[in-house]
């Protein structure tokens, strides 16, 4: 399953509460853990202290930082009754990097701590990559959620990108929220670990930059890696972050009444937000739960693809509607729309040559095509070869 969608910040979409302190006060310890490796990792736990957690959320933070720069975020997580542990990795430094032995750590650690209960990996930048390593070799591990995900390629994995190598053989959800790319984020190529997991998911959230990611960031992120915002301010792009991440964390820890809002097509929320325009649908590939709208087209894989120059997209319509087919970037900019017109019932084909609505032709890469009607979306992936 994989979904992406683009979310464009708008006064009213903060109608969940998981931007705000949760109920609970939160209890935090510190230690060392002596590592099977015999080295000693540091940590803090953090715990609602009137109730017993069931979930423990392990959070990782980004290359060379440490784990104050989330210590609002546990602290925050927390509140809502989780488990959260956070710790200064061994090997994420300009000096040492290996993000191998580093998921070997934080694995041996958030077992420790866990005692068998239900783990959810949430890392930031590079510690997302840790995290999916991590989680792929945890057997209570039922989750991952990526805060800006940056990959990268190393010599132990052949050249390979980490992330993206572990995340396409992972059985667990990895979704993300992506910041707008960046040289701090590898130009956001954390989007790739997203488009090729099983069942990943991504949400784009306009005009975040990397260090909106970290609670709180200091003054070297905002140096090197802040950006200006023209429409929104720092605190309400915060809020989405803290809104989404958190509602996701609840929904994996089983709160399955109210903490997916913002996830699911369908919902209240979600479509009060795709009314008002605050969040656009970019892909739909191969959802789980698709039965949220009347299927009254069948959408069929393009053919050829990869493709060069022309490939040919066919769909069924089951009835008689007004159906638009779009196509966007990788990025989510909108490239063109091939056909925008009433159907009757029936079987229908369209080309695509790979140039947009001006006539430039496009470069080669990842595109997606929609198909839409007024109850009906449906999105399919492509790969355009020059």
């Amino acid at each position: 399953m994989m979904r992406i969608l683009f979310f464009l910040l708008f006064p009213l979409i903060l109608y969940a509460n998981y931007s705000d302190i949760g109920p609970h006060e939160v209890v935090i310890s510190g230690d060392d853990f002596i590592l099977s490796s015999g080295q000693s990792i540091e940590y803090l736990f953090y715990a609602p202290n009137d109730i017993e957690h069931t979930t423990q959320v392990t959070l990782v933070h980004a290359f060379s930082r440490q784990m104050d720069t989330l210590h609002e975020l546990a602290e925050h997580y927390a509140s809502w009754g989780l488990g959260v542990v956070t710790m200064n990795l061994l090997y994420s430094s300009i000096f040492e990097n290996d993000p191998l032995q580093d998921a070997q750590d934080l694995r041996e650690l958030s077992n420790h701590l866990s005692n068998g209960r239900h783990v959810i990996y949430v890392g930031h930048s590079s510690g997302a990559m840790r995290t999916i390593v991590a989680a792929s070799e945890d057997s209570n591990a039922t989750a991952v959620l990526g805060l800006d995900l940056t990959d990268g390629a190393y010599e132990d994995s052949g050249g390979e990108f980490l992330g993206l190598m572990y995340a396409r053989t992972s059985s667990i959800p990895i979704w993300g929220l992506l910041a707008e790319p960046s040289s701090c984020n590898a130009n956001g190529n954390g989007i790739n670990v997203y488009l090729e997991a099983e069942h990943g998911n991504a949400i784009s959230i306009s005009e975040a930059d990397h260090c909106d990611f970290e609670f709180p960031t200091d003054i070297i992120c905002t140096i090197f890696c802040q950006s200006g915002n023209e429409n929104h301010s720092e605190e309400e792009i915060k809020s989405v972050i803290l809104n989404l991440s958190t509602s996701y964390i609840l929904y994996h820890n089983g709160n399955q009444d109210d903490s997916n809002l913002f996830w699911t097509p369908g919902n209240y929320y979600y479509d009060e937000l795709i009314e008002l325009g605050a969040i656009e649908q970019l892909t739909v590939l191969d959802i789980e739960n698709e039965d949220y709208l009347p299927n009254n087209i069948i959408l069929h894989s393009n053919y050829p693809n990869p493709f060069n120059p022309v490939t040919k997209i066919s769909y069924d319509t089951l009835e008689e509607s007004f159906i638009s087919v779009k196509i966007k970037d990788i990025r989510g900019k909108h490239i063109i729309t091939l056909i925008n017109r009433y159907h009757r019932k029936g079987k229908h084909i369209i080309t695509w040559d790979g140039y947009n609505g001006r006539g430039d032709q496009q470069t080669s890469g990842i595109y997606f095509y929609t198909i839409k009607n007024e109850s009906y979306s449906k999105t399919g992936k492509m790969i355009l070869l020059k």
